[in-house]
C-alpha cells in the first residue's frame, strides 16, 4: 500500500509535466493495473525505484524491491496468452514504457556496471527494448491507441522537415552517412534513423531547454527501424555515433529522476568503444556534456 500511495500522491506527477498526461498515470493506468496484474507491479517497480531516491536512507531496500516487482511483472506479462489486440493494446503501450523508464532508472544496475562496455551493452538493450514497442502495438493498433482513454500520451506536436530545431553540429551526422562506404540498406537505415533522431531534436528544443520529466524522451528508440538496430547491435561506428547524438538529448533530460546521467554515460561508452579514428564525430557530444 505504501508504493501505491507514492505513486498515486507523487511518482505519478514525475511521468509528464501535462496536467492531462499525469491525469492518465494517476488514475487510468492504476484502474488497468487492477485487471492486469503485471502492469500494476510495474508501475510499483517505478514508484520503489523512485523511493530509492526520495528516501536514499533505505536506498538499497528500495532497489531490492523494484527489482523484485519488475520480476513479477515481467514475468506475468511472458506468461499472457492472449496476443497483443485491441482490448489490451493499451496495456502493453503503457507497461512497455514503464519498463523502458524502468531500466533507463534503475541506479543500482546501471551504476554496479563494471565498464563503459557493459554500459553500452545495458543502454543498447534499453533501445531494444522500446523499439519492441512498435512491433507490439504501434504497427498495428495505433488508430485504436488514438481513439482510446490514453489518447492524449499519443497526442504531441508533430515537427515536419526540415527541422529547423535541429542544432547545426547534429546536422553533420548526414555527412558521416555519405561520407562512408556504406551498403545501400545500411544508408537507408541510417538516414531514417536520423530523420527521427532530428524530429526528437526539434521537438523537444534540445539544447535550448532542459526537462525535468521524461515526456518524449522514448520516442526516438520506438520509431527505429530494424535495419538500423541489426547495426546498432552489430556495434557498427556509424550506428553508434548516431546513438551518442541521442543521448545529447538524454543529458538535456538529466533533471528527471529516472533519466540522470544516462546521457552523458552513453556518450562516454561509445567513445571508449569506436577509437580515436571516430573521435571528431563524437566531439560536439562531448562538449555538450562537459559545457552543461
Amino acid at each position: 500500500m505504501e508504493l501505491l500511495h507514492h505513486w498515486c500522491t507523487n511518482t505519478y506527477s514525475t511521468m509528464t509535466d501535462d496536467g492531462v498526461q499525469q491525469l492518465i498515470w494517476q488514475t487510468t493506468a492504476i484502474t488497468l493495473g487492477f485487471s492486469y496484474p503485471f502492469l500494476l507491479k510495474q508501475l510499483l517497480a517505478i514508484a520503489a525505484l523512485h523511493m530509492a531516491i526520495c528516501r536514499p536512507e533505505r536506498r538499497d531496500f528500495w532497489h531490492t524491491r523494484a527489482t523484485e516487482l519488475q520480476s513479477q511483472a515481467l514475468s506475468g506479462f511472458n506468461s499472457m496468452e492472449k496476443q497483443v489486440d485491441e482490448s489490451n493494446c493499451v496495456v502493453v503501450l503503457l507497461f512497455s514504457a514503464l519498463v523502458g523508464t524502468h531500466l533507463l532508472g534503475d541506479r543500482s544496475r546501471f551504476h554496479n556496471l563494471a565498464s563503459s562496455s557493459e554500459h553500452l551493452n545495458h543502454l543498447v538493450s534499453c533501445v531494444n527494448l522500446m523499439r519492441s514497442v512498435r512491433s507490439l502495438v504501434l504497427e498495428n493498433h495505433t488508430p485504436f491507441l488514438f481513439e482510446s482513454p490514453i489518447r492524449p500520451l499519443m497526442t504531441a506536436r508533430n515537427p515536419k522537415p526540415p527541422y529547423n530545431g535541429v542544432p547545426t553540429e547534429c546536422r553533420r551526422l548526414t555527412a558521416l552517412i555519405k561520407q562512408s562506404d556504406l551498403s545501400p540498406s545500411s544508408i537507408e537505415a541510417y538516414d531514417a534513423a536520423i530523420d527521427r533522431l532530428f524530429w526528437l531534436f526539434d521537438l523537444t528544443e534540445v539544447p535550448s531547454k532542459v526537462h525535468e520529466t521524461p515526456r518524449s524522451v522514448l520516442a526516438w528508440p520506438v520509431q527505429l527501424t530494424e535495419g538500423y538496430l541489426t547495426l546498432l547491435n552489430q556495434r557498427r561506428p556509424e550506428a553508434l555515433i548516431i546513438l551518442a547524438y541521442y543521448g545529447v538529448i538524454l543529458h538535456f533530460y538529466r533533471k528527471a529522476w529516472c533519466i540522470g546521467d544516462s546521457g552523458a554515460s552513453l556518450i562516454r561508452a561509445v567513445d571508449a568503444h569506436v577509437g580515436s579514428y571516430w573521435s571528431p564525430w563524437l566531439r560536439w557530444p562531448l562538449d555538450m556534456i562537459d559545457s552543461s
